[in-house]
C-alpha cells in the first residue's frame, strides 16, 4: 500500500474542503482494497451519488468515504510521507 497523497489532482481547486475530498478519493480509489471480500481493488460511484462514493464489483458492498477537519498525524510526518 502506497501512503503518499497525490497533490497534483487537486490543483484546480480553492477549497479546503474540496481539495481534501479529491485527494482522499483518488488515494481511496487507488490504494484500498474490500474490507468485505478482499477484492484488491474498489470503484467509484459517480459524483454526488446519493448512496456510497466506493463498491466493490465483487461483494457488491458500498462504502462512504468521510473526512473531519483535525489534523491526525504532525505537520512534518505528513510532509516525508508526500515527499517520499
Amino acid at each position: 500500500m502506497d501512503l503518499k497523497l497525490d497533490l497534483s489532482v487537486a490543483a484546480n481547486y480553492t477549497s479546503k474542503s474540496q481539495i481534501a475530498r479529491v485527494i482522499t478519493e483518488k488515494w481511496v480509489s487507488r490504494q484500498i482494497y474490500c474490507p468485505s471480500c478482499g477484492n484488491p481493488a474498489l470503484n467509484d460511484f459517480a459524483n454526488n451519488s446519493p448512496v456510497a462514493d466506493f463498491y466493490c464489483n465483487n461483494c457488491r458492498s458500498e462504502y462512504e468515504l468521510k473526512s473531519k477537519r483535525i489534523l491526525l498525524i504532525s505537520e512534518e510526518l505528513l510532509m516525508v510521507l508526500i515527499s517520499q
